[in-house]
This record gives structure tokens, sequence and C-alpha cells, in this order.
């Protein structure tokens, strides 16, 4: 019933659901005075300045301006600014490139589980918000390691599988089509081999895994790492949940506020999470005073991958996770999951 003021990629915006029910993302300054649009009316069709009426379409187009005369013709003139979305499992999908450029959204495998339902997350619930650059949130996902140190030894066990224990077995990097993958292995008792997939899909996506015990399934949601603006960033993600399951935390989502039993600064102090480690680097890390080393592999692969990626986009192509074609965009396959194999 109301707009909503968001920050995205450094832009001030204004989001909202009209009375039709399309959704319109706009520039939150209305053009003819600058009023904020986080303080209109949402219409039958657009949104309404509180300041003058001036109504917005969801696509930017400029309805009605009140008071003007019946001859003017402002309205065919002048556009505001309006991003194109697409909705897709409970969240709102901006695009913010150039629209000559537009690709397809992709569709990924295990979203069209039979029988699942899916549900989204956004903010304090997945992580968020965090105050730092995007980038140190994203390749830590990346950073396998830390998750046996930071998330185990040091701060105690902060995730519900044995997996992260100790080290594994075997550690191993791949690039992909669309990004990378770490595959973590360890021996069983039994003599078999449990192997755990995380997936990274250009450029902000992780397709995590999460397992209590050893056993073979495909992973089941999706976390972005959104830039908000240089040194800050949000979670949100959508994950496939069975019929008659019971939705519960997991993962880094216990490690949010929400799901820490004390939130005191000692608290976070002894027992610091993914938030602590990525803001303890600064609100924007500084690579040049690093020293990586051998077991930086994932985080060195990232960035590789990353640097290349903006080199294809000044030089006018498609950088990874790109998608063109729309019949293979409507069935992206994963390769995140656990798999107990002999």
């Amino acid at each position: 019933e109301v707009p909503r003021r968001v920050r995205i990629m450094g832009e001030d915006l204004v989001v909202f659901r009209d009375q039709s029910g399309a959704v319109g993302l706009l520039e939150i300054h209305c053009p003819h005075r600058g009023t904020s649009l986080e303080f209109g009316r949402i219409a039958e069709k657009g949104i309404r300045c509180c300041y003058h009426g001036w109504c917005f379409g969801v696509d930017g187009k400029i309805l009605d301006t009140p008071g003007e005369p019946a001859d003017s013709t402002l309205k065919d003139r002048l556009y505001h600014g309006a991003y194109p979305i697409y909705e897709y499992g409970g969240l709102v999908f901006a695009y913010m490139g150039p629209l000559e450029r537009i690709p397809k959204f992709p569709l990924y495998d295990f979203w069209k589980t039979a029988g699942a339902t899916l549900k989204a997350r956004m903010g304090p619930r997945v992580g968020g918000p965090v105050n730092c650059n995007w980038l140190q949130a994203e390749e830590n996902l990346m950073d396998a390691l830390h998750t046996f140190w930071l998330h185990t030894l040091h701060s105690g066990p902060q995730f519900p599988s044995r997996a992260y224990g100790a080290n594994p077995d075997e550690l191993q990097y791949q690039e992909t089509d669309m990004g990378m993958r770490f595959m973590l292995t360890r021996k069983l008792e039994n003599g078999k081999w449990w192997e755990l997939v995380w997936e990274m899909i250009m450029p902000l996506n992780v397709h995590l895994v999460y397992t209590d015990e050893p056993k073979s399934e495909r992973v089941r949601a999706v976390t972005y790492c959104v830039p908000v603006d240089d040194t800050h960033q949000l979670g949100a993600s959508v994950r496939s949940v069975a019929e008659n399951e019971t939705e519960s935390l997991s993962g880094r989502e216990q490690l949010a506020p929400g799901g820490r039993k004390d939130q005191s600064f000692e608290y976070t102090q002894r027992h610091p999470d993914d938030k602590e480690a990525v803001e303890g680097q600064g609100p924007i890390a500084l690579h040049g005073l690093e020293h990586l080393v051998s077991s930086d592999k994932g985080v060195m692969m990232f960035r590789k991958i990353l640097r290349t990626a903006i080199h294809e986009v000044r030089e006018g192509r498609d950088p990874k996770g790109i998608m063109r074609d729309a019949l293979r965009a409507r069935y992206v396959r994963t390769s995140a999951g656990s798999v107990v194999r002999d």
C-alpha cells in the first residue's frame, strides 16, 4: 500500500506495486520539483507524487500532470527514469544495464523441482546488511578453507554439518562456463567418499549446500550478494522447499543476527562469523596489503574471473553469466550438491 525506498548499485530508487499488481522501480526524485516518490500515493496505474500529483507508470511514462493545460505535450516529451524488472521466486530482480543488451533471466534447474515451493528471503535472515564492499562478501563464499577455522575452531561449530569439522581430504577449485565451483571431499568411516560442491555463478550468486549428514542431494538454494553501494551489501536468497517440509534456518542464515543467542559486541568478538570477518577487512579491502598464499586459490580464481569479466564488458562483449539463448535460460543446469560415492 506504500512505496519503498531502496538503494542498489549506488542509486537511490523507489519500488512499488500499483493497484493493478504491476511493479515499478523508478528514480526516487520526481522530475517536476524533486520530491521523493517514497511519499507518493499508489495509484490504479503507477504512482502519484505527493507534491503536485504527477502520476508515473511502472515504465516511467508520465500518465497525468494535474494543473497543466489540457493541450500540454509534456507527457509526450518527458519520461521518468525507470528500470525493467522481473519477478520470480518471491524476489523482484532489476536489470540496470543498457536496454539494447538486456539478457535472458536464468531459471535454475533446482527451482523447478516437482512438488516444491520457492520461498524468498532478504536482509537480516541471510546475513545482511554487511557494511563493506560486495566483493568481500562474494569472494568469502569461494574461500572454502575459512569454514574450518572461522566457523569451527575459532567461533565454535556454526554450521549444522560435520563436513566442516576438520580440513578436507581433498579440495579442488574449478572454473566453469558460468563462473567457478569448489569440491570438498572427505573420506567416511565406512570407506566411502563424501563430496560437497559449492558453485558461484557470475557475478553475484552462489549455490550453497548444507546437509547435516553424508547423503546425496541436490542444491536447494541460491544466495545473492547484492551491492547497495561501494561500502554496503545485502543478502538475498531463493530456496526450493519440498512439500510438507518445515522451513528452518540453515547455513549462513543461522549466523545472521536473528539466529544468534547473544547480540552484544563482546559476543561477536568471541564468536565472529562472515560478517565480522569481511567487515574487519575495512569498507573496501586493500588488496595491495594482502599476502595471498596457496590456500587462497579460490579467492585468486574468483578475482581473475572478475577481472576478465570487466575486460569483456569494456570491449563490448558479454562476460560469464550472461545468457542470450532463451531455450537454455529456461533450464540452467547447476552442479552444486552433496554426493556420497564409493
